[in-house]
């Protein structure tokens, strides 16, 4: 068997040699090979359904390859199972959540490695402060004591990226880390990635996003349909470049083309004066038809709680949210009737039934009444639905889980598009989602607005924001804090106006 060395002679943190991967009907990788040396952090990019997954799957033991072999610090993987992964030093951070709720931070951190005492019992204070040191050391700023479950998503996130890192780790799999991140939290984990490189910890980073490739990697490694299509250094490659390999075709990117918007007329949604829980300050807003409004801000902004009262998945304390000028319905099914549709953040948690067909997840919006109990009727109008949402499947069948999350997305989409929906609002509509997938997505968004329907976006994707909004409104703790002009405010712009001021964190206290 060939050596794991490098020409320093050191050996492989993983080496991954001619790694191929079939299922019945579909080829998931051919002939792939990856390594990664100690302290080195080696990005990963390609679509969904490139096989990235797949190769994690076969990396971290879960799957076994049809051909080749993965090597660990310069030991077989064998037997090829999670358990003898996990004891060569593998860890993974997944893009699905996996906390457990009603469990304290402190235990979720500590989970497979509780303190004991000389007894054998497990120690609560020992416990917690273990867990309260590894948190403050990465620069974690949650308590050890709250319940797991009362966490946002951002800092449940980070309290499963302490969890990974509590014991050592050769090699830690960051799979779409920065999906429900934003700002300074983005900050916090690329500084642990750091300090574990520094370590000697080898990470293999999973990504849509090129400016974290160029912000961390020093390796990257292109798949495309199953196959290895690319492996340089980050120094010597460019974002076109990589681009270039990522798609077979060219990708049309920048501010998207789209039809001169109508002059402004009567907001078809406003909010006047309301407070809620998540917001710092009364919330005044308009939202009008045929237009993209974008909420940005960082987690915790109230962007999110914007979103839940436009939904009627939250209710105002004070204050009116109001529907073409009457009381908005205050539940989410009411709101969903009268027109107003909602995507979440959480697709998988909140916005599918991931064992259930697409079709079925398709009609579990408002219009499901009028297909209950016609299988037939369902199934086709669901094929109409998945090609109207440009799915690379048509076929309807199938269970949601087996799809991509750029699919899943569209499943979402298409639950509405079955509708006469007239407000549209989506939190993070392309959290985890490839750039290809996300530019379909906002042609379908803006083709959706030239036909009248006003659309919200809650993004932390500054490039989004610039290719879709007309309008930004900017949130900082719990209050809005500017509006500006979509189409001609940078990126850049952007990040500097979302910076919260000292007053901003005095107000929020």
């Amino acid at each position: 068997m060939t050596d794991s060395n490098d020409q320093s002679g050191k050996t492989a943190a993983i080496d991954c040699r001619g790694v191929s991967k079939a299922y019945p009907g579909v080829t998931a990788l051919t002939d792939v090979s990856l390594r990664l040396v100690p302290g080195e952090v080696h990005a990963l990019l390609g679509e969904n359904g490139a096989g990235k997954s797949t190769l994690v799957k076969i990396l971290t033991g879960v799957e076994r390859p049809d051909r080749g072999h993965v090597r660990v610090a310069g030991r077989d993987l064998h037997p090829h199972t999670p358990v003898t992964a996990r004891r060569l030093g593998v860890r993974l951070l997944p893009q699905e959540r996996h906390v457990a709720p009603d469990l304290s931070v402190a235990e979720n951190v500590m989970l497979g490695g509780l303190p004991r005492t000389g007894l054998g019992l497990v120690s609560g204070r020992a416990v917690r402060s273990a867990a309260q040191q590894h948190l403050d050391t990465l620069g974690v700023d949650v308590d050890a004591s709250y319940r797991a479950g009362d966490l946002t998503a951002a800092q449940q996130q980070l309290v499963e990226l302490a969890r990974v890192t509590a014991r050592p780790a050769r090699v830690l799999v960051l799979d779409e880390p920065t999906a429900s991140l934003a700002g300074d939290e983005v900050e916090v984990l690329f500084g642990v990635v750091r300090r574990l490189r520094a370590t000697g910890t080898s990470v293999l980073y999973i990504s849509h996003h090129l400016h974290e490739v160029f912000a961390l990697a020093d390796q990257v490694t292109v798949l495309r349909n199953g196959s290895l299509v690319h492996q340089t250094s980050v120094a010597d490659t460019d974002a076109e470049t990589l681009l270039s390999h990522v798609f077979a075709a060219d990708l049309d990117r920048g501010r998207l083309d789209r039809a001169p918007r109508a002059a402004r007329t009567e907001p078809v949604m406003a909010l006047r004066g309301v407070t809620a829980p998540g917001l710092s300050a009364p919330v005044n807003l308009e939202v009008h038809p045929g237009e993209v409004l974008a909420l940005s801000g960082p987690a915790g902004s109230g962007t999110t709680a914007v979103a839940e009262l436009l939904a009627g998945a939250r209710r105002p304390v004070t204050g009116q949210v109001l529907l073409r000028g009457a009381p908005a319905p205050r539940t989410r099914s009411g709101a969903a009737s009268a027109g107003i549709g909602f995507v979440p953040a959480d697709r998988k948690r909140d916005g599918l039934l991931l064992e259930r067909s697409i079709s079925e997840n398709v009609w579990l919006g408002p219009a499901a009444t009028s297909w209950l109990h016609r299988p037939r009727r369902a199934h086709e109008g669901a094929c109409r639905v998945l090609a109207a949402a440009r799915a690379s499947t048509t076929d309807s069948t199938r269970p949601v889980r087996s799809l991509s999350g750029g699919n899943q997305q569209r499943v979402v989409f298409g639950r509405w598009l079955a509708t006469s929906c007239s407000v549209l609002v989506l939190d993070q509509p392309t959290a985890g989602v490839d750039i290809g997938a996300k530019f379909a997505i906002y042609r379908q968004l803006l083709d959706l607005t030239a036909q009248g329907m006003a659309v919200v976006v809650v993004s932390s994707d500054y490039e989004e924001i610039s290719a879709l909004a007309d309008r930004v409104v900017v949130m900082t703790a719990g209050r809005t804090s500017a509006e500006v002009d979509g189409a001609s405010t940078t990126p850049e712009e952007l990040f500097a106006l979302e910076s919260p001021t000292e007053r901003d964190l005095q107000e929020a206290l």
